[in-house]
Formats: structure tokens, sequence, C-alpha cells
């Protein structure tokens, strides 16, 4: 096997086991919404205890596109990459460490949307999940030598520009929760404006 095959086969071994990562991370979302127990049994009751289940779903959805989007900057990266080195691969297992740990929080604020605690909880995993991808991109952007052949400096400034997108979204959660935690929402079940707007006036302008 050539060098540069021997390399593109290491680099999809990489890319297979983040996404195996990625996989696991938002398949474990579901797992905290259990059927509900009743008592009385009625479709009444069943009705008001799956309604009273509504946090779980919200953190749910909240938390699978927020995992969903980190895949997909992770992928656009990867995709502009031909291999990976040691400095790469350490800092992709930082970044799906944290991705991993998503599962976490995401429970943590559904069982208490309505504390500061939690919302900061969620807020600061975000951040920090936020910063590490960007850290990895930051990497792989000045590591010319990783690029597929013809590649360049502007689209790797743009991949970057784009991974400050879930701290900013992390910060305003935070900001908003202390306020008042039901206020955190905003940004989160927002993230999809945020994000066309982020795009449209910093990483396209």
């Amino acid at each position: 096997m050539s060098r540069k095959s021997n390399d593109a086969a290491q680099f999809e071994r990489v890319v297979f086991f983040s996404d195996a990562v990625f996989a696991i991370a938002i398949t474990l979302l579901v797992i905290e919404i259990h059927v509900p127990h009743i008592t009385v049994r009625s479709d009444g009751v069943l009705g008001q205890a799956l309604l009273e289940l509504l946090p779980k779903y919200v953190g749910f959805i909240v938390s699978f596109f927020v995992i969903g989007r980190f895949w997909i900057g992770h992928h656009r990266l990867c995709g502009h990459l031909a291999k990976a080195d040691e400095g790469f691969i350490g800092r992709n297992l930082l970044f799906l460490m944290l991705i991993a740990f998503g599962p976490f929080p995401t429970a943590l604020l559904s069982e208490y949307p309505d504390f500061r605690m939690a919302i900061g909880v969620y807020a600061g995993w975000l951040i920090l999940a936020g910063l590490a991808n960007h850290y990895l991109s930051a990497y792989a952007a000045k590591q010319n030598a990783l690029w597929v052949a013809g590649e360049t400096p502007e689209t790797f400034s743009r991949l970057l520009r784009l991974s400050w997108l879930p701290v900013v979204i992390g910060v305003a959660a935070l900001a908003f929760g202390l306020l008042m935690p039901i206020l955190a929402m905003i940004p989160l079940v927002g993230a999809p404006i945020i994000m066309w707007a982020f795009r449209k006036w910093i990483v396209d302008r």
C-alpha cells in the first residue's frame, strides 16, 4: 500500500469513528423519553401524562439539531481534508468527548427546565463543545499538508467563522437563562434563524 493510500485509509477510520460517536450520542437523546406509567387506564389520563413530557420532547428536538449541526460542520471540515495527523486526532477526540457528553446536559435540562443551574450546565456544554469544534477547525486551517489538493485558505476561513455559531447560541442561552430560565429556549429553539442571520451578515458578507 502506498503512503498516500495508507493516509487515506487512516483518515477514513478517523471519520468513521467520529460518525459513530455522533450517531450514538444523537440516539441516546431519546432514552430519557420514557413511556408514561398511568394508574387509571384512560385516553384522558394518558394524554395528560404525554403532555407532561413536553420538556423532554423539547430537549430531544433541540439537542438533536444541535448535535446534528455539529455533525454537519464536522462533515464539511473532513470533506476538505485528505489525511489526519496526531494533532488533528487529539483535538478531534476532545471534541468527540464533549459530543458524547451531550445527552447528560440534555437530560438535566429536560428534567429541570425551570432551574438556572440546569440552563447553565446545558449552555456551558454548548459553549465548550463549540470552542472544541473551533479549536479543531483552527488546527486544520493551519495544517495545509492535511488539505485536499487544490483547497484554498478561503475555504477554511469560512468554516472557522461558522464554527463560532454554537458558541454564540450558547452564550445567548446562558445570558437569557440567567434572567429567566424559560427565556433560554429563545436562542436554543430559534437556532435555525440565528444560523441564517449569522451566515448572511457575518460569514457570507
